[in-house]
């Protein structure tokens, strides 16, 4: 009896050890968010670090919403301010989309200009665990696997790029609510910290190129500690006008700005004529992003790759960012903006905000996009030739349709 006892009692204690570790490794893998001066009362956004009015909205899902920027009627839309997080991505003939994500947080009144559902969304959607609320969607999209997809045409319910009212969002917010699994702050939490990085090279402007139509600079003001946005427009892509938000008339600034790198591939059942491709955002090892902050360019890496976390928890969590000994990297508490590019995509300095000579050390930052721009391989032949002769040379598995012409001509 005394021995069966003992074997009970070791046995408990083995399995308490175990649970103990499993459970320390599970929460080694997430990033810890701590409140400012320690302060538990202080509840604060796991994707932002910033404190929240209403908690209980760290309970709802995620919401994406697409908007259209294009013809330039269409700006200035409105909700860019109020989203958390903003997720650029490119979808052909030269125009760029921004995905708003709201979380723990409501946009101040309507969100304007709702665009259709885009290839890549679902992953992204998929990474979040949350919901889209989007405009009248293909039909190619809404077979493609899309889910979790509410679609708003507006209050005449005809409405092409419809304003979202907030009573809507609410609506829409409650009932998603309903469907899906509860939001999980823990598994949504970043890493954040007020003090920068050490390292970091110089970065008091970014020039995004997406086309000579839809051209972007990020300015970095010191004193505010943002970087803000400017933009040009169709009918004069020679000026960049201040990019305003017109729920407030402010213009966009964001505490982080980062240049996500991800594999493109074709989009399923398309034909390559088309065009039509998508980002992979689910299940990455690692792939390269270049963050701004605070005046500063930081040279990382971001994964998705499932780990005892996400095997424990049955959850995906966020894209999350590594500095380069792979320890988390520490964004800046405030609100993020995304670009999504290839890697291989080149990024230089040059000599003034809108210049083109390479000038390293200056801090004024380029990156002209040439990632995955099928059907207009000619346009994509001049930038590449453009950028060799300036002595950058691309990482040519990423651009075949360029470099297996070039090579058959030899």
């Amino acid at each position: 009896m005394k021995t069966f006892r003992k074997i009970v009692i070791i046995t408990v204690f083995l399995l308490a050890t175990f649970c103990l570790s499993a459970f320390q490794t599970m929460e080694e893998d997430v990033p810890t968010l701590k409140n400012p001066n320690n302060d538990p009362l202080i509840p604060l956004n796991p994707m932002t670090g910033t404190p929240v009015s209403d908690p209980d909205l760290l309970t709802k899902p995620p919401v994406f919403v697409p908007l259209a920027r294009y013809p330039s009627a269409f700006r200035p839309s409105s909700g860019h301010s109020q989203a958390q997080w903003v997720f650029e991505m490119y979808v052909g003939d030269e125009e760029s989309r921004p995905i708003l994500m709201y979380y723990g947080a409501m946009p101040s009144g309507s969100v304007s200009r709702i665009s259709s559902a885009i290839y890549g969304l679902e992953e992204l959607r998929k990474q979040y665990g949350g919901v889209i609320f989007a405009g009248g969607t293909s039909k190619s999209i809404l077979e493609s696997g899309i889910l979790n997809l509410e679609l708003w045409y507006g209050t005449n319910g005809n409405q092409l790029y419809p304003e979202l009212p907030l009573e809507n969002y609410q609506k829409f917010l409650n009932k998603w609510s309903k469907l899906v699994y509860p939001a999980d702050p823990n598994n949504l939490t970043l890493n954040f910290s007020e003090e920068p990085p050490e390292g970091g090279r110089q970065a008091d402007s970014l020039f995004f190129r997406y086309a000579s139509t839809n051209q972007i600079l990020w300015r970095y003001d010191a004193a505010s500690g943002k970087y803000y946005r400017m933009q040009n427009s169709v009918e004069d892509p020679n000026s960049l006008e201040a990019d305003v938000d017109a729920s407030n008339g402010e213009q966009i600034g964001v505490e982080n700005l980062i240049i996500l790198m991800a594999p493109h591939e074709w989009a399923p059942n398309q034909s390559v004529v088309y065009g039509l491709f998508t980002v992979k955002l689910n299940y990455i090892t690692t792939e390269p992003a270049l963050i701004f902050r605070d005046g500063k360019l930081y040279s990382a890496t971001w994964s998705t790759i499932s780990e005892k976390y996400e095997r424990d928890s049955q959850r995906m969590r966020p894209i999350r960012f590594y500095d380069n000994e792979g320890n988390y990297f520490r964004l800046k508490p405030g609100k993020t903006w995304v670009h999504i590019v290839m890697p291989g995509n080149p990024y230089y300095e040059v000599e003034a905000e809108l210049g083109s000579s390479i000038t390293p050390g200056s801090g004024h930052w380029k990156m002209p996009y040439i990632s995955f721009k099928p059907g207009t391989i000619e346009q994509l032949q001049r930038e590449v030739e453009e950028l060799i002769a300036m002595d950058i040379r691309l990482n040519e598995p990423y651009y075949p349709y360029y470099f297996d012409q070039e090579n058959n001509e030899e």
